[in-house]
């Protein structure tokens, strides 16, 4: 990540943002079970803060790649939610946790920076359970590999997904959108989708 996204992530813009789209998903895909969540890139905490205040579950698990975020996450962690919340340094790519361990997975646009991002849909399919929710909200290369941004912006090169190789491999792992959630356009998609058994 460079300095431009690290602009994003310190941003009180960004909360916001997370903040409603947590609010979408809850109007039309709640979740169906609430006792363990997983939000994949974490940053400061702040998303994992909302799945825990806003979705209300009981315990949330939040990494990143990153030992510096992780940190900041963890001395930035509000004392109430001091047992609510797990803080981890970790790989998308290979989750330390058992095949349907958690109830939801959460993605506030952290996939399309994997370099095997496939492999990170696996891994979410393996350890969410059979009637989980993955909330996700996610770019596509039109909008951070344009012109311009590309000169700025630093992410994987080769193997991007737009729309259509995104939901394909979600459905593979037999994912299926919740109905009337996923707003999708060229630029990205925001939206849940349940797993079936």
């Amino acid at each position: 990540m460079n300095w431009p996204e690290r602009v994003w992530i310190y941003s009180p813009l960004r909360p916001l943002f997370q903040a409603r789209e947590v609010a979408k998903w809850l109007r039309q895909a709640p979740p169906i079970y609430r006792d363990s969540a997983l939000e994949i890139g974490c940053g400061l905490g702040r998303g994992a803060k909302l799945v825990v205040e806003k979705m209300r579950f009981k315990h949330v698990y939040a990494f990143d790649l990153e030992q510096k975020l992780v940190q900041r996450a963890l001395c930035g962690r509000p004392a109430h939610l001091g047992n609510e919340i797990s803080f981890f340094v970790g790989d998308a790519q290979d989750l330390p946790f058992r095949n349907s361990y958690f109830d939801a997975i959460v993605n506030f646009g952290i996939i399309h920076h994997v370099l095997d991002w496939r492999r990170c849909i696996s891994e979410v399919g393996r350890v969410i359970r059979p009637g989980g929710t993955f909330y996700f909200e996610e770019i596509y290369p039109p909008l951070y590999a344009n012109f311009l941004l590309k000169r700025i912006l630093q992410h994987p090169t080769e193997d991007r997904f737009n729309g259509p190789q995104f939901l394909e491999a979600l459905e593979s792992e037999n994912f299926r959108l919740a109905e009337g959630v996923c707003t999708s356009s060229r630029f990205g998609i925001v939206g849940a989708a349940r797993k079936i058994e």
